[in-house]
């Protein structure tokens, strides 16, 4: 039940005003999709305002579920929409993010739950610990599954790309993603993307694309020089419209990144490759269509979400966990979607 000053609140409580605050990057605002689905199930009728920052922003402003969406530009922006939202009499506030729980305070709101309240959760994944803040207001739960919403504009501009870029529309697309913008030793070596590549080039029918944003521009660039029969995107897209190429795709093979859980939150099957991360909190996608490769070292997982700052900080000379994975294994998980269609989900450890 949600907190009023520290005590438990019992019986239900209708909420007509409900602030959430989600200010994430790209894959841990997509794991709070749920959550803002289950609150308007659970309060058809009441206003629900997103305060989020541009990321957020690109993710919810075409939700389908009447919702408005905030633009914070940072956190002292932040604070003063807060502010906004006390003068309005908003009845519950609600921390979707780690940022945004701390925030939840100044809301100035009768009942608030965030990742304070439920602390004790923690080993769950990062979609399940925003539900058990919808859960602690008193409200149902009823969906674990992610999503995205691209607008058909989107889709055109990302037709006429591949038009343009001389797409052969009668191969299916394979995506791959070689990046990881905020924790570089989540990235598998980009020597083994270039051999995972080649071999896929030469053994199955796909059309390797290349995805991502800005910063993978110089990675994507190196491989489409030593392989240049792909098509590369990367830095060429807004979210939505890369959201709109992976739905056209038939495989997404990305690190523990944005663009792996954007790729499973519009439905896209994917291949993810995990090492200081754990799959138990960050991949948490039904079987069969989405699949993982984690070998699970005695050091592993050495990052687990809200674990401080100091995670980021390298322990290991390299990414031994994810030098571990190896082509062939990736390359087998291809070649098995390919002949046996969706199969059950293969963990490798």
């Amino acid at each position: 039940m949600p907190s009023r000053g520290g005590t438990i609140i019992t019986g239900l409580v209708m909420f007509k005003r409900v602030v959430a605050l989600c200010f994430s990057p790209l894959g841990d605002a997509l794991f709070a999709t749920p959550a803002i689905r289950a609150l308007r199930f659970n309060l058809p009728q009441a206003r629900i305002v997103i305060l989020a920052n541009q990321l957020g922003v690109e993710i919810f402003k075409n939700n389908p579920y009447q919702i408005e969406v905030v633009n914070c530009l940072d956190q002292w922006d932040l604070l003063k929409k807060t502010v906004e939202i006390r003068k309005q009499g908003f009845d519950l506030a609600l921390g979707l993010s780690q940022i945004g729980s701390f925030f939840t305070r100044f809301c100035g709101t009768p009942f608030r739950s965030d990742f304070f309240s439920v602390q004790e959760k923690n080993n769950l994944s990062v979609v399940k610990r925003c539900l058990e803040v919808v859960n602690e207001a008193g409200l149902a739960v009823n969906t674990y599954e992610t999503e995205f919403w691209f607008s058909e504009s989107e889709e055109r501009k990302v037709e006429s790309f591949l038009k343009h870029a001389g797409y052969d529309f009668k191969r299916p697309l394979l995506a791959v993603h070689c990046g990881g913008h905020y924790f570089i030793r989540k990235r598998w070596p980009l020597f083994n993307f270039i051999r995972l590549i080649e071999t896929v080039n030469e053994e199955t029918p796909y059309q390797v694309i290349l995805v991502g944003g800005k910063e993978d521009r110089e990675d994507a660039a190196l491989i489409q020089s030593i392989l240049p029969g792909i098509i590369n995107t990367a830095g060429c897209f807004r979210l939505g419209e890369t959201a709109a190429l992976l739905k056209k795709c038939r495989l997404l093979i990305a690190n523990d990144s944005g663009p792996l859980h954007l790729g499973a939150a519009i439905g896209t099957p994917t291949i993810g490759l995990f090492g200081p991360t754990t799959p138990d909190q960050f991949f948490p996608y039904r079987r069969p269509p989405h699949r993982y490769i984690y070998k699970k070292l005695s050091c592993s997982p050495c990052y687990r979400f809200g674990g401080g700052l100091w995670q980021y900080l390298p322990r290991c000379s390299k990414a031994y966990c994810m030098e571990e994975i190896q082509v062939c294994e990736v390359l087998e998980l291809v070649m098995d979607r390919g002949l046996a269609g969706m199969n059950s989900l293969v963990e490798v450890t």
